[in-house]
């Protein structure tokens, strides 16, 4: 397909209303940095700085996606294939290559974690995880990361925008809506792999002008007014063309987002009409305004023009096409060896000798005898075989019968990983551009819940597949001296957290049942644990496998009655028996105090009979002690329950 040319002749017919804007700008940048925000004239040169230095980035992003959807063949070249009789041959290893990639990071996928650097931070770190994983949850991340690789890799530029819309308690909620790519354009100084050096970027799409007026109501008769959308500011994407063809009237609306006295502003404006414009609503840990855009590149050139995996894919493609469509060219056709004049007329004679049931009439005398040694034909055939296994060995994440390998149904899922290491490998820039632009993001979302969740709200907390468990938010509640106080007030905690990327538990319970699978000694109940399947069949798996409570025995019931009937029996027997004796030990030794005490009274010679009166009572009073303290009579043994039983 044809190169578009981003100087295209459009651009030299500027929108209505802007033929003296150039001279104009001296006097308004003049007052552009006294100004409170800057005016829609030096917006719109921001983005044609942007076009106009990223001429050739932006026509590789067109090229790349052309490459990736099988548009591999420019019209010349369909043209030039069919002026040769050539057959067009378009063998997609791009495609399949770059979702490959994306299919294993994807893979990598990990859950934010929020750690504490002091013990007073623990409580905080956890609500801060959690509040994260809610807005992750609530925009349907696990579908919206995909689409942020793919592009990624295509385009070389991908990302998420975040937005504050309309929430159900009371306060904002926080949307991370998809960045086409395409539609998205800043500053062209930029080098940073995650746009932290940028001074403004922003959003330039075609819209239904109903759908303009449904976002800026009060500008409804500015934006009807509008004939042409500013064609000059297109990004040149193939769907521009065919936004423009339909007598539908639309617009083109840019949202700009640019850094002006230190801080972050935006504006939306179509052509030279200014809708809205204010001050960023997002700020950095450190207080500072801050950008709404999370944006990452996968590489960056000498020129710092952002690209993807195409740009080494492309010309190993090209290969692989124009040798698989000339070996089959070559194998399709025969070369004719004749003397001069053999035939009438040579390409009569070429196209019969084609067809299957052509006939060649050639003059007498001559010959004619086909060349059937065909070297060329080993040649492109060798040359179209070294560019598929380029292709294959690039980042080469596939296991199998090529590597000289078992099937991969007969490995375990560890050592499948280890296999995709040295592929791995060679997508570590990647894969650390994609890990900085998570954090990134997970860091402006925890600081963002911060600030803008200030009414009571629950989220869930997705530990347990059994019990579904909840964290309050700014709720109503009381302090350790029953005053009341705000549960988890989240703008108000002491949190100081660094942001790391937690193990995916389904990922993690896959790999780990991937190794546990095969080993006879881990117990069947863990294997199920483990194993990928839905919590509800695993409950009810595990369920099957618990032993069924067997009926109890009636002779075995009656036995262990009659039992504790004998021990209760003698139990009350011994419980008299001690009673008794402890009553006549009492009796005892109020008789021997009496005695003790009358003795007392009696002269100093009969003292001795009180004192051996005193020792045969303390011996009675021995005796009765040792009866009470005597162990119970041995009697015949008693059967245990299940013995009676048998």
């Amino acid at each position: 397909m044809p190169q578009l040319d981003p100087r295209a002749p459009e651009r030299m017919n500027p929108p209505p209303g802007a033929e003296d804007m150039d001279v104009r700008i001296a006097a308004i940048e003049g007052d552009q940095d006294e100004a409170e925000y800057l005016p829609v004239s030096a917006l719109r040169r921001q983005v044609l700085d942007y076009i106009d230095n990223k001429t050739e980035e932006i026509a590789e992003q067109q090229d790349s996606r052309r490459y990736y959807h099988g548009a591999q063949l420019t019209a010349d070249q369909l043209r030039i294939l069919r002026e040769r009789g050539q057959p067009k041959q378009a063998w997609n290893r791009v495609s399949r290559k770059i979702n490959g990639i994306v299919g294993l990071v994807e893979r990598m996928r990990s859950d934010p974690k929020a750690l504490p650097r002091s013990p007073k931070s623990e409580q905080g770190a956890e609500i801060a995880t959690q509040s994260i994983r809610y807005v992750l949850d609530a925009n349907e991340w696990k579908n919206v990361e995909p689409w942020c690789l793919l592009q990624c890799a295509i385009d070389g530029i991908a990302g998420v925008q975040k937005v504050l819309t309309q929430g159900d308690h009371g306060d904002p909620d926080i949307a991370l809506p998809w960045v086409i790519g395409d539609e998205y354009f800043y500053d062209p100084t930029s080098y940073r792999m995650d746009f932290a050096d940028n001074r403004y970027e922003g959003i330039s799409k075609w819209m239904h002008v109903d759908g303009a007026i449904e976002l800026f109501p009060d500008k409804e008769e500015e934006l009807r007014g509008l004939i042409s959308g500013d064609t000059d500011l297109t990004m040149y994407s193939d769907r521009d063309y065919k936004w423009v063809m339909p007598a539908i009237q639309k617009v083109r609306m840019i949202e700009h987002w640019y850094k002006h006295k230190g801080r972050w502003c935006w504006a939306f404006y179509v052509v030279n009409t200014l809708l809205a414009e204010g001050d960023s609503p997002f700020f950095d840990e450190r207080g500072k305004s801050a950008r709404s855009f999370h944006t990452f590149r996968a590489a960056v050139d000498q020129d710092g023009d952002s690209y993807g995996f195409v740009r080494n894919l492309r010309d190993i493609q090209d290969a692989l096409n124009q040798g698989k469509s000339k070996t089959l060219h070559i194998a399709n056709s025969r070369r004719l060896l004749m003397i001069k004049g053999a035939v009438d007329d040579v390409e009569i004679a070429r196209r019969e000798w084609a067809r299957p049931d052509g006939v060649v009439e050639y003059n007498r005398g001559t010959e004619i005898k086909p060349d059937d040694t065909r070297a060329d034909l080993a040649a492109f055939a060798g040359f179209t075989e070294d560019a598929k296994n380029e292709l294959e060995g690039f980042a080469n994440i596939n296991v199998g019968v090529a590597q000289g390998v078992a099937p991969t149904a007969n490995l375990s899922g560890r050592a499948i990983e280890l296999l995709r290491q040295p592929g791995m490998a060679e997508l570590g820039p990647f894969i650390l551009a994609i890990r900085g632009w998570k954090l990134q993001l997970y860091s402006g979302i925890w600081l963002a819940v911060q600030r803008y969740w200030t009414a009571e709200r629950w989220i869930r907390v997705n530990n347990n597949q059994k019990l579904a468990q909840f964290i309050q938010l700014n709720g109503l509640g009381v302090d350790q001296n029953g005053q009341p106080a705000i549960v988890n007030a989240v703008g108000s905690l002491d949190v100081d957290v660094v942001l790391e990327e937690g193990a995916d538990i389904s990922s993690l319970m896959s790999d780990t049942y991937e190794m546990v699978k095969g080993d006879p000694t881990v117990p069947v109940t863990v294997k199920i644990e483990m194993s990928p399947l839905p919590r509800s069949e695993k409950d009810r798996i595990l369920g099957m496998l618990q032993p069924k409570p067997q009926p109890p025995n009636p002779i075995q019931q009656e036995a262990a009655r009659l039992h504790l009937e004998g021990l209760a029996g003698k139990n009350a027997k011994q419980a008299a028996e001690t009673h008794k004796t402890l009553a006549s030990a009492e009796q005892a030794i109020a008789t021997a105090d009496e005695k003790r005490t009358r003795a007392g009274q009696m002269v100093h010679g009969v003292h001795l009979d009180a004192a051996e009166f005193a020792r045969d009572t303390l011996m009675e009073v021995a005796k009765v002690h040792r009866e009470v303290n005597a162990p119970p009579p041995q009697q015949g043994a008693q059967p245990m329950p299940q013995q009676a039983g048998q």
